[in-house]
């Protein structure tokens, strides 16, 4: 099964992420930090491989593996 990763060279680090909120099982967290956020992060064990968050993110830094 595809799972989603996320490429850190690519991802803006928004604290607004697009796909942290379409997520359906919550798999996507990210740290927001003082002065900015850390790159999301996708925890394999929530990911079921929908997709959704590739679907949506702006930079396109999400890809199903």
């Amino acid at each position: 099964m595809k799972k989603a990763y996320i490429d850190p060279n690519i991802c803006d680090r928004s604290p607004f992420c697009p796909a942290k909120r379409v997520c359906p099982t919550g798999a996507i967290t990210q740290e927001v930090k003082l002065f900015g956020a850390s790159t999301p992060k996708v925890d394999q064990n929530k990911c079921i491989g929908c997709g959704k968050c590739a679907q949506i993110c702006p930079q396109r830094a999400i890809k199903m593996i």
